[in-house]
């Protein structure tokens, strides 16, 4: 499992469990306490009821005997019944009212039901808030009015009925709990809804913070790849933390290392190259010292100067091959026509391919554009219109072809040459492997790779293949640029 998934989810599993534990407990608290509110409301209802009643309906007979007078309360249940109510509580629309009053005697014998007369007469002294509030507590029950209908349940607040000090009955109010199970059901829901959505934002965040936390390490892991793979990539940006810091310390030993094994293959090759025309001018130079006519002295001297010739292009192809390797981005990269690319090119060849009696034939679509370093892609073409030149028989043309595709830019060099033979096809680009010319000649074998590394450095490529499907046969060469470019600078290879 990648770093980036394991903390996307330990992640959401410590948010998702923490905003879990929060929902469930809110659902497990509602339903209690949405009913101590209404049980605080029903205490003051039933201490007011007492109250008024003991105040308004308790009346002494002649005989000294306490009597409850129900006729009042009687009527006025009768006239709360008749009154028209439409009161709307939110998404509650009520009708009706809903309370429940009966009232016992001391003895805990139903004297009063607001309900009707089906329970007059009933011994109450059993039922909780009637047994606790005649004996000084405090009195509460929760029950089904229709035994095992859930939906039926009520609270109930008893209050005693006091004369002089003495309890003389209970006044129990009681409210059904409907209404508020209607409410808990419905922000239930709304909680639900609510923790569904906050599990969404929290995933989206969650992916949002993951990706920014493990975006400079997966840049991290590309460049290490790319260095692994022998590319010659740029650092990335990685930011000013630790990954930027490991960062740092990987390009640091990456230099440390590239550069003595950058010097000791350098050293290796050009020693090995060098060694021929040391020889050559040793060898002449001895041979100076003996007697010989001015004609062999001349010849020898010519040697000489050609081996030192060829030595000092040797030395300045590595160092111009050798700046191009080292370098990881592109220093001067702008758009430009591809035409003036291919006028330039052939502008610097036009009198040696006159005197090779090469004609240079320039093809380009209209209003084609290029993105990258001029100087370095001028190089480039230059090397392989060169390389054609020489190698294009007499009397025949060299085509400087631009065209743009869906996925590439290809600037193609033709000509009607004998070709690279097919063992030497996967060596073209190595460092000092060259074919010999018509002439006999050979180069510095140094001329590809030069524009081997300057494609690398466009994010191109350089291809080659051979067109024996025409008469005569064709040899292209060509240079592959990505379509598509941002015109600020950046890593091309990575």
């Amino acid at each position: 499992m990648s770093l980036r998934v394991r903390l996307l989810v330990v992640f959401l599993l410590s948010i998702l469990s923490g905003l879990g534990s929060v929902v469930y407990w809110v659902l497990d608290e509602l339903e209690p306490r949405y009913q101590e509110a209404q049980e605080d409301i029903l205490v003051d209802f039933s201490e007011f009821a007492a109250t008024w009643i003991g105040e308004q309906a308790v009346q002494v007979d002649a005989n000294g005997n306490v009597q409850i007078d129900t006729g009042l309360l009687a009527k006025t249940f009768s006239t709360i019944k008749t009154r028209p109510l439409n009161a709307r509580i939110y998404d509650l629309v009520k009708t009706d009212v809903d309370i429940r009053l009966y009232v016992t005697d001391a003895g805990g014998t139903v004297i009063f039901d607001s309900e009707g007369q089906q329970d007059l007469g009933k011994d109450y002294s059993q039922w909780r808030d009637v047994y606790l509030t005649l004996r000084g507590q405090y009195g509460a029950r929760s029950s089904d009015d229709d035994m095992g209908d859930p939906t039926s349940e009520r609270l109930y607040i008893a209050s005693p009925l006091l004369h002089q000090g003495d309890i003389i009955g209970v006044v129990a109010i009681g409210k059904p709990t409907r209404n508020i199970n209607r409410f808990i059901a419905h922000l239930s829901t709304n909680l639900v809804y609510t923790s569904v959505a906050i599990a969404l934002a929290t995933l989206l965040v969650g992916l949002l913070i993951t990706f920014w936390i493990t975006r400079p390490m997966h840049r991290l892991e590309a460049y290490a790849l790319g260095v692994s793979q022998g590319k010659r990539v740029a650092l990335p940006p990685l930011g000013n933390n630790e990954v930027g810091r490991v960062g740092d310390a990987l390009e640091s030993m990456r230099v440390a290392l590239e550069g003595k094994s950058y010097v000791a293959d350098y050293v290796q090759s050009l020693t090995h190259e060098l060694k021929s025309p040391i020889a050559g001018i040793r060898g002449a130079a001895e041979l100076l010292q003996e007697p010989m006519t001015d004609e062999q002295r001349n010849r020898f001297l010519n040697n000489i100067i050609e081996q030192g010739s060829r030595m000092q292009s040797l030395i300045e192809r590595l160092l111009d091959l050798a700046a191009i390797e080292y370098q990881n981005t592109l220093n001067d990269a702008r758009y430009f026509a591809a035409t003036d690319l291919m006028d330039n090119v052939c502008c610097g060849l036009e009198y040696y391919a006159r005197q090779h009696q090469v004609m240079l034939d320039k093809q380009c679509e209209e209003g084609l554009n290029i993105y990258g370093d001029f100087a370095l892609l001028s190089d480039a073409l230059g090397n392989l219109v060169k390389n054609a030149i020489e190698f294009a028989p007499a009397n025949s043309s060299v085509i400087i072809r631009a065209e743009q595709t869906d996925e590439s830019i290809g600037i193609e060099v033709l000509d009607s040459g004998p070709g690279v033979p097919a063992f030497a096809e996967e060596k073209l680009t190595q460092r000092f492997y060259c074919l010999p010319k018509p002439d006999g000649t050979k180069g510095s074998g140094l001329g590809l790779s030069f524009v081997h590394e300057i494609m690398q450095l466009h994010g191109g490529e350089l291809s080659y293949r051979r067109q024996t499907e025409v008469e005569p046969n064709v040899t292209e060469f060509r240079l592959g640029l990505p379509s598509e470019y941002q015109s600020e600078q950046r890593d091309i290879r990575s």
